[in-house]
């Protein structure tokens, strides 16, 4: 995209306040993520948490001279040279430029939407289609008011056909998103439960969504009720239907005899043909023939089709972090290879270990239509851009184009060629992205790169993650701390913690100071907060700026004579008070030797008064939790009318939060919550997924024992599976002799025997286990909250107990 600020002015019709002149070349809604910051427009969107006025003072030190705004700010005058474009609305200005760019393209758009399936069957479609098409597909899950115009801005002259989906969670929403689409083929998925709760019924939903489709003068989809409804609704269209009866476009019949249900035989007009699906559930079997009916559409012959379905791969929904060899972090994403996926690989690091050296392994783009001399000399800026410091090219089109990348940057043939000549030992302390296409193989690097572990992992979904903070900031408007004590409840403190900062949280707080070092170390400037500070680390949590609880007085003078060491003239403590738990803190009687302490002047100063809550989840202590409360505003209440400036208070955890919102004060501080447990029973999404694979299976007859001493027996005769992992790693033996289950191939299996220090044994008996099969021990289907309650203990302690020699695999989309 090329614009003229005066162009998208005149486009979104805002007031323009001209600067220094500027090409439009990239839009951005996201500060965080600036690849080009000189051809960037910024859109300061509002949002619930978020301001994007607030960061504009930012963007233009980083070199942005173009915004998009709703508020003129006194502080936007002394932006010299910036260009201020002023909208009522910054939403609907996105999307008027988006529609402007849509309807200036030639290509011929399809449309995408249904309940389930469209991102997978957009990138299907993109796998199989031929070169010479040259399709664009919208980003990822780009289908919300926001995605679809960031999705048709992607868009280039040199393309042909543009894939976008559409996703709607409420009445109205379609509306705009077709308007700007506009597509002259749709395709329907499915209609399923998602967002059912905002509409009146099925029916509204399924109306809703043809909304997308009016401009459509073909639509695809499964001869069923739905498809006709379509009809119904969309009477200028033809379609082009699938399914198992007489009348449809592409006849289908499963199950060919003496075959596996994979096996489908098609009938296309006088066409037939055979193929084997690659993947086995329904979904991927609908998904694949709404695939196979659009590329009919597009005039490829059956036989073709057919053959190309067989070619099909699973589409990487979300990238993989994982622990790399020599401290470094992996970020896999290693699915496609296109230029819009990689600018979003690029800026997915903004937020990954800030302190590590930025490294990208890259192979050559998939067919695009575009000069390949263009396509890597903007790939070349990017990578600058984006502040790496180390780039390798695999493959021999962009060996050709080195000249287009930094300096110093190593390029390899083939991804052998890579594996014969790069040392292991030379990736130390680093961020390593890993993109490209899956021609490359680059599984082999990733193996190559990655930290030897055995095959028991606890898979961490950081947008499971973001998606829990953010349900807890939509119920307070006070600054929110995150735990990140104890490894984080498991999850890993340096990706969480990272992570948090990129959300921009207001505060961390460890039980530790060793725990406030690591995140130092790993980049972290959040402020951070040490809730168990011990004397003999006040040193280094005075040069690291890590903040320390005061939970007894004797502390106060000695933290202030250690910052008398350090020539510090003025240092922020926060001060725990003791309303009714008796753990620890100041007590009422305390208050006026505390008082007494900062008669005079002091290089201390209180930052936060706070308390603990003992019940606060518990319904039966919340009179007891009332009366904390009380305590705690009076205590707070004498110790503030002696300071003349605001000292901020917190008291509420993850369940205090969501059922005492009279008691938020300035600041919350977030738990367990982050990690999916509600105290409200609100349905947030689970994090942690604790897994491992079969290593062994055997059969062993009736009356036989399992296990050390001997305390399981099979009562009939049995196949018994072997899992390599125990109680080091964080299975806890009480889980043993059939009180606890995992679940395997969908089915729930009990515990045989012990539980031994690295194995244990599941009775698989009737359920066609076989050795590989992934098994869960808690997460998405089996909840940490049952696990834990079989235990007789919460879930604290299942998270915080599995050892930190299981690997941890981090996910993103």
């Amino acid at each position: 995209m090329r614009y003229t600020v005066a162009e998208i002015a005149a486009i979104t019709g805002g007031a323009l306040a001209g600067g220094d002149p500027v090409t439009i070349q990239e839009c951005s809604i996201d500060s965080r993520s600036l690849l080009r910051a000189a051809g960037t427009l910024f859109f300061a969107l509002k949002g619930e948490r978020h301001d994007g006025h607030d960061y504009i003072p930012a963007l233009y030190a980083a070199g942005v001279r173009a915004f998009v705004v709703s508020d003129a700010r006194p502080a936007f005058d002394a932006l010299d040279g910036a260009n201020f474009i002023r909208v009522p609305d910054v939403t609907r200005a996105l999307q008027a430029l988006a529609a402007r760019h849509r309807r200036q393209s030639t290509a011929e758009f399809v449309g995408i939407t249904g309940s389930n399936g469209k991102t997978i069957v957009k990138e299907w479609i993109h796998q199989l289609a031929p070169a010479d098409w040259r399709l664009y597909r919208g980003p990822r899950s780009y289908n919300s008011q926001v995605g679809v115009p960031l999705s048709l801005l992607g868009i280039d002259d040199e393309d042909r056909v543009a894939v976008i989906e559409a996703g709607i969670s409420r009445p109205g929403e379609m509306e705009r998103l077709g308007e700007m689409i506009a597509p002259g083929i749709g395709i329907f998925t499915r209609l399923g439960e998602a967002h059912d709760e905002n509409f009146a019924s099925r029916e509204e939903k399924l109306l809703e969504k043809a909304r997308l489709f009016r401009s459509c003068r073909v639509i695809i989809g499964q001869e069923g009720e739905a498809l006709d409804r379509l009809r119904a609704a969309c009477p200028g269209a033809r379609f082009l239907a699938w399914g198992e009866g007489d009348g449809v476009a592409l006849r289908v019949t499963r199950g060919v005899p003496g075959r596996d249900g994979r096996v489908i035989e098609m009938r296309h007009g006088d066409e037939q043909a055979r193929c084997t699906l690659p993947l086995a559930d329904e979904a991927s079997r609908e998904n694949a023939l709404h695939v196979a009916c659009f590329l009919l559409l597009r005039g490829l012959p059956l036989a073709r089709v057919a053959a190309s379905l067989e070619r099909l791969t699973p589409v990487a929904m979300r990238m993989e972090i994982k622990e790399g060899v020599n401290n470094c972090t992996l970020v896999n994403d290693f699915y496609n290879s296109d230029p819009t996926s990689f600018r979003l690989a690029l800026q997915s690091l903004a937020f990954r270990d800030p302190g590590k050296e930025r490294v990208v392994i890259l192979t050559d783009f998939d067919e695009t239509g575009r000069p390949p001399a263009l396509l890597y000399r903007e790939a070349g800026e990017a990578i600058r851009a984006a502040g790496v410091t180390r780039f390798i090219g695999i493959g021999e089109e962009i060996t050709r184009h080195r000249d287009a990348f930094p300096g110093g940057s190593r390029f390899h043939e083939t991804t052998g060629q890579f594996l014969r000549q790069e040392e292991r030992a030379a990736f130390r302390d680093q961020l390593v992205l890993i993109k490209g296409a899956r021609r490359f193989q680059l599984e082999y690097i990733a193996g190559f790169l990655q930290k030897q572990s055995h095959g028991t992992v606890l898979e961490v979904d950081l947008d499971a993650m973001t998606l829990n903070l953010n349900y807890f900031r939509s119920l307070t408007p006070a600054r929110v701390a995150v735990m990140v004590k104890a490894f984080t409840y498991g999850s890993g403190a340096r990706e969480v913690a990272s992570l948090l900062q990129y959300h921009r949280v207001d505060y961390l707080m460890v039980a530790f100071a060793d725990e406030g070092i690591e995140l130092r170390a790993a980049g972290i400037t959040l402020p951070v907060a040490v809730m168990n500070p011990e004397r003999e680390a006040f040193d280094n949590m005075i040069t690291l700026g890590l903040e320390p609880e005061i939970y007894a007085l004797d502390l106060l003078d000695d933290f202030e004579q250690a910052l008398a060491r350090h020539g510090v003239k003025r240092f922020p403590v926060h001060v725990k008070l003791n309303t009714g738990m008796n753990r620890s803190g100041l007590d009422d009687r305390d208050i006026p030797a505390l008082l007494d302490f900062f008669r005079g002047p002091r290089a201390i100063y209180i930052r936060s008064l706070f308390s603990h809550l003992a019940g606060s989840d518990d319904p039966v202590h919340d009179d007891f939790t009332r009366l904390q409360a009380r305590r705690f505003e009076e205590m707070t209440a004498r110790v503030q009318a002696r300071f003349d400036y605001p000292i901020w208070r917190h008291l509420l955890n993850s369940a205090g939060i969501e059922r005492f919102p009279e008691y938020h004060h300035d600041m919350v501080r977030l738990g367990i919550g982050l990690h999916g447990i509600s105290a409200a029973g609100a349905p947030l999404s689970p994090v942690s997924t604790f897994t491992t694979r079969v290593a062994a299976v055997r059969e062993i007859a009736a009356g036989e024992p399992v296990g050390y001493n001997r305390r399981g027996y099979t009562t009939r005769p049995s196949r018994v599976a072997t899992l390599l992992v125990g109680y080091a790693d964080g299975l806890d033996r009480r889980l043993g002799n059939g009180a606890g289950e995992v679940l395997v191939r969908g089915a729930r299996v009990p515990f045989i025997g012990n539980i031994c220090m690295d194995s244990c044994m599941i009775d698989v008996t009737g359920t066609g286990v076989t050795v590989g099969d992934e098994v869960e021990i808690f997460g998405k289907h089996l909840p940490v909250t049952e696990v834990a309650a079989r235990l007789g203990t919460i879930p604290y302690e299942v998270l915080t107990g599995v050892s930190q020699r299981v690997k941890r695999v981090y996910y993103k989309e």
